[in-house]
């Protein structure tokens, strides 16, 4: 068996090299989606050898192999009287992380070229729960495609909750048509500090959000002093919209995920910037002091 020493730790206390010894385990998993999928249907749950056999696309004899595999190496256990199947506490352990691993790698299969970009340490969420999410107008050849989708979303809201580490022009003139018909959603932006500069340096842009102010005599957008290293849009508090600049070319990509824990994250995320924000009116008042 190789062991480790505080040698061989990172600063986070990862280890640099893999023990050998743990390599096999994970090669024996990854020869047999089938017995990933076993440690899948028993994750939580106990099931009986005809339960799990409905649910798997294999032989009894190979199940049976399969079943043996998994109990010899402890993965796995049998309790009477019934004889169901259960994942042990270490089972438990490797399937976690057997799980994790396949969430992450299929987070780069689904967004190849964004991944990289997303900022993963700022998320308060598993990378894995955008697996199901949507790469917005990934087809398209318009580059504005995708803002035009979150502008329509705006559009077609209730309510929206939005920080912006990016600025899209779509949305905020899709929120100001909605404003002049008296049909805007209820709703709030908070800029970063690099959009607060757009907003109060373009003459166009400084004029637009204040007629959308004038004419829904509320507050819509705010500031903070931070740079956020994403945009979050948040609509209806049931889908949310992640915008991450790309770094070799003009342009932007959007996630569009309606995952549980992203909506929470991005709802809670947004409201704790909200609270430490001022009106970005104010922001004018206080630099013409």
């Amino acid at each position: 068996m190789m062991s480790t020493n505080a040698d061989d730790r990172t600063e986070d206390g990862t280890v640099d090299e893999l023990p050998t010894d743990a390599v096999e385990p994970m090669a024996f998993l990854a020869r047999s989606e089938h017995r990933i999928r076993v440690l899948g249907l028993l994750n939580g749950r106990e099931r009986t050898r005809n339960q799990i056999n409905e649910r798997m696309d294999v032989t009894r004899v190979t199940l049976s192999r399969i079943l043996r595999d998994l109990e010899d190496r402890e993965w796995i256990t049998r309790r009477p009287p019934e004889n169901r199947y259960a994942l042990t506490a270490f089972g438990e352990l490797v399937y976690r992380d057997v799980a994790r691993l396949l969430g992450t790698v299929s987070v780069g299969r689904e967004y190849p070229d964004v991944v990289e970009r997303l900022p993963a340490e700022w998320f308060g969420f598993d990378l894995r729960c955008l697996v199901d999410g949507e790469l917005v107008a990934a087809e398209s050849t318009d580059p504005l495609a995708s803002a035009r989708v979150v502008a329509n979303a705006v559009r077609d809201a209730s309510s929206f909750r939005s920080l912006l580490g990016t600025f899209i022009s779509l949305p905020m003139y899709s929120f100001g048509e909605t404003v002049r018909s008296g049909t805007e959603p209820d709703g709030a932006a908070v800029f970063d500090s690099d959009v607060t500069d757009t907003m109060l340096d373009d003459p166009s842009l400084f004029d637009r959000w204040r007629d959308i102010e004038a004419t829904a005599g509320s507050t819509v957008y705010y500031s903070t002093d931070e740079r956020v290293p994403c945009s979050i849009d948040l609509m209806d508090d049931e889908a949310v919209f992640l915008t991450v600049d790309r770094e070799h070319e003009t342009g932007f990509d959007i996630i569009r995920s309606t995952h549980p824990e992203v909506v929470e994250w991005a709802r809670e995320t947004v409201e704790r910037y909200r609270e430490s924000a001022i009106p970005l009116e104010q922001r004018v008042s206080d630099d013409e002091v």
